[in-house]
């Protein structure tokens, strides 16, 4: 028998012996006969055609990208977090999972086209020991190149057993040949804290900043609390900005730390029993009764929006900021095969109020392709005017069903969180946004550090450093296309396709001469931005993350908001305790 014929026949086999098999079994009981019968008389229709297409069409076909293929067309019909995690992803699931790995102790980022040290390495890490800096540009792995190399394929090359030896090749600032490094590779223990501190000591304000919410997420912040209680902690930032989420049990570990035993933190709802479960706080918060803001935005995601939605809604601290993402939906991890898992949607979390923060808008896909009734139904019932009097927990109203917090203050269900306070943030502009995409601060940064190490922390960025910046701007040939020549290239297009581009070319041409004057003056119309991100990237190059973060403290909208708000702690108690939130 051929080798492709040995292989369809252990897929199909494979196939029926899954028919057969538990996953299945299961089912009878739970759904009916009918359901149970489509789903088996599917799954041989399936390996039917992928057996007959890989047997009979005109060109051979490549079995693993076949299957993949139609397994991504499955998924592609449900919601965008139900997917097929193969070896490299799965990677990273398990360690967030487990809190821990073997490699090297720093974060890689793509700059140009080469994986580079993003930030300074772990304390106490082999990375930190051999003396790797931000800003290292790593070319060589144990002999493979890394030049426009995928970010997960290269830190899956720097990962391996603990013990084991790994040589890099890097590239460094002010380095004239490359630098080797031997290292061997140690248990990392994730740190999801990545700044905590007093940030006011006369008022007693701390401040934790939390970034992922792996399997240490809980202990950190609890070891972070009792270390600023000794710094004379009276109240708390907890800051989830940007925070894209993690581990179900991470933010339950996590809202433990402050709100009290007993008390509902989330809960999830699911088509089968073992996916609806309760999750109630097993112990007293560590932080205690002390005043507490949640700072949130737009990329605040999952786990999350579970530990501010639960603190919003058992009026235990105050939420400022911007609204959330909006993902409530839960995804369990089933193995599939080798290192190939499915992380699938099961259920979706309700906060203690009873309401779901899952953005509709999110979840869907194109209306004509939705192969199940969202929570059994299809039609779209259109919100009911009510006045306060008549408001339920669950009814309509025109922002979303109406919920309640513990105090009775009104807050809505398929947005995400809304802050308690919203904060008005400043937009970047073309200029701006395309400065940080093509990483120009960072990359200056990098070699202004190494230049000036004697550089003293709290220096103001001076005119020299701007003059510095501008000229490296120029050496990189930094340009951009804004939004205005966009519109008049594809104007010009449009003419000359059409024959009346003569026509209209002197003023085209007097168009794109404003342009570019416009377009010269950006740079110093963005002094104040620029300012404050060379502060920061240089910052973080000569003294770590702790000092980056502080840089940005007088400049921080939000966080100016939130020490506003604990400094009055009659405001704080009237807006946790109002009797309704209009």
């Amino acid at each position: 028998m051929s080798t492709k014929k040995q292989f369809l026949t252990a897929l199909v086999s494979a196939i029926a012996l899954v028919v057969v098999s538990g996953w299945l079994t299961g089912w009878v009981s739970a759904y009916s006969p009918d359901y149970y019968h489509q789903v088996q008389r599917n799954i041989e229709v399936f390996g039917r055609v992928y057996q007959e297409i890989s047997k009979k069409y005109v060109e051979e076909i490549d079995p693993g990208k076949f299957m993949k293929a139609g397994i991504e067309g499955m998924l592609s019909k449900l919601d965008p977090y139900t997917v097929l995690v193969e070896k490299e992803d799965n990677e990273e699931l398990q360690i967030m999972s487990s809190g821990k790995y073997g490699g090297l102790g720093m974060r890689i980022g793509m700059r140009g086209s080469f994986p580079t040290v993003v930030e300074p390495p772990y304390d106490g890490s082999p990375a930190m020991k051999a003396g790797i800096r931000e800003g290292d540009h790593i070319f060589q792995v144990d002999g493979v190149d890394t030049e426009d190399l995928d970010v997960s394929k290269v830190a899956n090359l720097l990962r391996g057993e603990i013990g084991s030896e790994v040589f890099l090749k890097v590239e460094r600032e002010g380095e004239p040949t490359a630098i080797e490094f031997r290292l061997i590779r140690d248990e990392i223990v994730v740190t999801d804290v990545v700044y905590s501190g007093m940030i006011d000591d006369e008022k007693g304000i701390g401040m934790i900043r939390l970034s992922h919410f792996s399997r240490n997420a809980g202990k950190d912040i609890e070891k972070a609390i009792r270390k600023l209680k000794q710094q004379g902690l009276r109240s708390l930032v907890l800051d989830l900005r940007s925070n894209p989420g993690g581990l179900l049990d991470a933010a339950v570990s996590v809202s433990e730390n402050f709100v009290h035993k007993g008390e509902l933190i989330v809960s999830t709802k699911g088509r089968t029993s073992a996916s609806s479960q309760k999750f109630i706080a097993e112990k007293n918060p560590i932080l205690g009764d002390l005043p507490l803001v949640v700072l949130v935005n737009g990329l605040s995601a999952s786990a999350s929006e579970i530990v501010s939605g639960a603190i919003q809604d058992l009026d235990r601290g105050l939420i400022i900021g911007n609204n959330t993402f909006g993902k409530g939906l839960v995804q369990t991890v089933i193995p599939i095969a080798g290192d190939a898992a499915l992380k699938i949607t099961t259920a979706k979390y309700l906060v203690p109020s009873g309401r779901s923060i899952q953005d509709p808008k999110r979840f869907l896909p194109d209306p004509d392709e939705i192969l199940f009734k969202p929570d059994g139904k299809n039609e779209k019932v259109a919100p009911t005017e009510k006045t306060e009097k008549d408001d339920k927990d669950g009814d309509e109203s025109p922002t979303g069903k109406v919920y309640h917090t513990a105090h009775g203050r009104k807050v809505f269900s398929s947005h995400g969180v809304t802050p308690d306070i919203v904060v008005e943030q400043e937009e970047f502009s073309q200029f701006e946004i395309e400065l940080l995409r093509k990483t120009m601060p960072f990359q200056f940064a990098v070699i202004y550090a190494a230049r000036h190490s004697d550089l003293e922390r709290g220096f103001v960025v001076s005119e020299e450093i701007i003059e510095a910046f501008r000229e490296f701007l120029l050496e990189k040939k930094f340009d951009y296309t804004s939004a205005g020549e966009a519109a008049v290239s594809r104007l010009t297009e449009a003419a000359k396709e059409d024959g009346y581009y003569e026509t209209i070319q002197s003023s085209v041409d007097v168009i794109e001469r404003e342009l570019a004057s416009e377009k010269a003056g950006e740079f110093d119309k963005s002094i104040d931005f620029i300012k404050e991100e060379l502060q920061k990237e240089i910052s973080a190059k000569l003294w770590g993350s702790m000092a980056e973060i502080e840089t940005t403290f007088d400049t921080d909208r939000d966080l100016e908001k939130a020490i506003e708000v604990l400094s009055d702690q009659t405001t704080y108690v009237q807006l946790l305790t109002a009797s309704k939130r209009e």
